[in-house]
């Protein structure tokens, strides 16, 4: 017979080892912990990550200026923080620009969400003396040096690929580059958002598998937020993967930017139908519209679903809405646009590349 091992036969809660009791007694009285927006976490590491052009760094700023401004929501979600201090570190533009963006996302933050004086010192960027590439440890040192003197609750970092001379894609390169910045996050406290650059989506969902680089840095993030860009410029951020809170990737958030460089929330809708809008898609009928909307509503935009043609027959042509033949003739044009796909004979679901 197997002895049962108690808590007293192990000895005190002293560790590495120690009964889940024990470990969990820590957490009493602990308080419970704070995501700065959505699934962020206070001391966290993650990334913001898309192709070119679809809005990343701009909306991170407008996070950033959310936070230092005061304010308890950010595109419709809350936002929370022990620290109203960031700092943006972007090693991709020079400061006269960046800096013109900047003074139009304050004026317009100052017109209509705050009127608390001062705010604006709560925010912090790196000027061009700063190194634009990472290649000494002198560099490591001063990005360290920073955030010890300014002691900000969240930094970006404007890219990813800025810090390392040596091909991401390497493993052993993104290992040593991940640990690094990963003793940074909890060295200094912080939420470390990294922005990276993906290659060009042309209307296909965003995933995990987007993420440029070893799987390594996708391994060692606490969140991934997709940021994307139809090809009629629709934008929308996903939810793509959260290490300690619930996602949810079935609904995507469509934002705009606005005249002063600010996002602004549009609506939430499935990724599949923004993808179909945006996608050039301009030669499909009513029925095939009919059999489309029918198709992305019961999936839900997940494209494991699988939809059988009795239920398009009991759903469609039993309530009056099309007609045998026009059903199956819109499947095929569907199927043949690559929107759909038919797995097996009688079967249908969304197709991951359309």
């Amino acid at each position: 017979m197997q002895q049962i091992i108690k808590p007293e036969m192990i000895g005190p809660c002293l560790g590495p080892s120690m009964s889940i009791d024990c470990l969990a007694a820590k957490l009493v009285g602990m308080p419970e912990p704070k995501y700065i927006y959505r699934g962020i976490p206070e001391q966290s590491l993650g990334v913001f990550f898309g192709p070119s052009k679809t809005g990343k760094t701009t909306l991170v700023e407008s996070l950033a200026l959310s936070i230092v401004s005061g304010q308890s929501t950010f595109l419709g979600d809350t936002i929370s923080y022990n620290s109203k201090r960031v700092l943006l570190i972007s090693c991709e533009e020079f400061f006269r620009n960046r800096t013109t963006r900047n003074k139009k996302q304050i004026q317009y933050f100052n017109e209509r969400y705050t009127t608390v004086e001062n705010w604006t010192e709560n925010l912090c960027v790196v000027d061009d003396t700063f190194p634009r590439y990472f290649i000494t440890e002198e560099h490591w040192k001063l990005l360290e040096l920073e955030i010890e003197r300014i002691q900000p609750s969240l930094v970006m970092i404007d890219s990813l690929t800025r810090l390392s001379v040596d091909p991401i894609e390497d493993s052993t390169v993104a290992t040593k580059l991940m640990k690094r910045l990963r003793e940074i996050t909890h060295k200094h406290g912080i939420a470390l958002i990294l922005i990276h650059h993906t290659q060009k989506m042309d209307n296909k969902p965003i995933t995990i598998a987007s993420l440029a680089g070893s799987r390594v840095i996708g391994q060692e993030m606490d969140f991934m937020v997709g940021v994307n860009r139809t090809t009629n410029n629709i934008r929308y951020l996903k939810d793509v993967a959260y290490r300690y809170a619930a996602d949810d990737a079935e609904q995507v958030l469509k934002f705009t930017i606005n005249d002063s460089q600010v996002v602004e929330a549009l609506e939430y809708a499935t990724e599949n139908e923004i993808l179909l809008r945006g996608g050039g898609i301009t030669d499909l009928n009513d029925s095939d519209t009919l059999v489309l909307n029918y198709i992305t509503q019961v999936s839900n935009g997940n494209f494991s679903v699988i939809i059988k043609t009795a239920d398009f027959y009991t759903n469609l042509v039993e309530n009056g809405l099309t007609t045998k033949p026009t059903l199956h003739a819109a499947l095929n044009r569907l199927e043949q646009s690559g929107i759909i796909k038919k797995p097996e004979k009688g079967l249908y679901q969304l197709s991951p590349s359309s």
